[in-house]
């Protein structure tokens, strides 16, 4: 425990790598408006302490209004004004110029006030010393510079302390008893708002950190959401979009199709014999033929003319916007063509000896509302299409035998 306690070190406030200057970037426009802000306040309480100068050190009353009013008023002023009217620019001046600025502020505001009491001779100007107090809680804790120059600036503060008791040692005077209290206060009051400071400082640099993680979290848990859509609009087996993805697709065409006055193309498709094949070659094979076939499809209608998805088992389904029915069935026997020439064995099909495709063809042009009802009667007239393919000797496609009217 001992070692434990020898050997702890505070907690850094400097951030790793890039970290840190994201941090100040971050911060920037928020702190500048904090300054400005506060700053106006402290400049506000600066000035009344005039109506104490009058009263506990009037010995030394012009050479205050001097230094407060005509003096560092003006700038302080010109400071903020830049703050408000010259945001961006000031927000690019490096962070260190800026900090170290701001700092000087305060360490000017302590100087003068120790200038003051040095200077004069009344009795109460030991008690002044107390003044330095709010000029100590104006830069620590409501400024709230930067730890690092919060410490200089704290340590000017208490060494203008200490300047102001040595120099009035040799002076008598009613209160100097109430030299060294003062001094110890001041220093007291210093130490305790560093400590405050810096607590400030860490925490507001760690709720950066949770921001940055919870904003990097939200990101990958929106991509995972987006993966996961992907994944459940996407056919396991053969990698083509599954029937959910194809039904929205279908709908979307759908609409726009009707906006359009265009029409609206649907290729309903089954490989022939099947079944044949899983009972002579097996379901792994079977499998394998499903993909085949998948990638043959998807290869004659890419994404920019069409949809492919597996409708249901060896049910495969095309969607084709912008689509009329000679070049559907144009497309359709395309697609025969391209599974027949896969060239996979199929000694269970009698008649060419691979693998093919029959293919049912239907056209419409959109014009109903009952968007479900109308994409049911679609898919129904190209489904009869597809069984006269098949009943006309597969491989081969067939048309709808009546226009559909949706």
């Amino acid at each position: 425990h001992v070692r434990q306690i020898l050997s702890w070190r505070p907690p850094s406030l400097r951030l790793e790598g890039v970290d840190e200057d994201h941090f100040n970037l971050a911060c920037g426009p928020g702190r500048l408006r904090h300054f400005v802000v506060s700053g106006c306040l402290a400049l506000l309480v600066y000035n009344l302490f005039l109506l104490a100068d009058a009263r506990m050190i009037p010995d030394v009353y012009p050479q205050a209004v001097q230094m407060r009013l005509y003096t560092f008023s003006p700038v302080a002023l010109l400071m903020l004004l830049c703050g408000v009217c010259f945001k961006n620019m000031v927000l690019r001046i490096p962070r260190p110029m800026l900090e170290g600025a701001l700092m000087m502020t305060g360490v000017v505001a302590a100087l003068h006030m120790g200038w003051l009491l040095q200077h004069s001779n009344s009795p109460y100007a030991g008690m002044y010393t107390a003044g330095l107090m709010p000029i100590t809680i104006y830069g620590n804790l409501v400024q709230r510079f930067r730890f690092r120059y919060a410490l200089v600036f704290s340590l000017v503060v208490m060494a203008t302390c200490l300047a102001c008791v040595w120099a009035r040692s040799d002076r008598v005077n009613p209160y100097d008893v109430f030299d060294v209290p003062l001094a110890l206060l001041v220093a007291v009051i210093a130490i305790y708002t560093l400590a405050m400071n810096y607590r400030f400082e860490l925490e507001e640099r760690r709720r950066f950190q949770w921001q940055v993680r919870a904003q990097v979290l939200h990101k990958e848990l929106a991509a995972s959401q987006v993966q996961l859509d992907e994944l459940s609009r996407q056919d396991p087996l053969t990698g083509v979009p599954n029937r959910r993805h194809v039904d929205a697709y279908l709908q979307q065409q759908w609409e726009q199709a009707k906006l359009r006055g265009d029409e609206l193309a649907l290729l309903l498709m089954d490989v022939d014999h099947f079944k044949a094949f899983n009972d002579r070659y097996g379901h792994p094979a079977g499998d394998q033929c499903l993909k085949h076939v998948a990638m043959a499809l998807q290869r004659q209608v890419p994404p920019q003319i069409g949809c492919v998805a597996r409708w249901g088992g060896e049910e495969f389904i095309v969607v084709l916007p912008r689509a009329q029915l000679h070049a559907a069935m144009k497309r359709a026997q395309g697609l025969c063509k391209a599974v027949h020439g896969l060239g996979l064995r199929h000694d269970a099909a009698p008649a060419f000896g691979c693998v093919t495709i029959s293919v049912g063809v239907a056209v419409v042009r959109p014009a109903s509302d009952s968007v479900n009802d109308a994409i049911d009667s679609l898919i129904a007239q190209a489904d009869a299409a597809l069984y006269r393919a098949k009943a006309s000797g597969r491989n081969r496609a067939e048309p709808a035998l009546s226009p559909v009217s949706c």
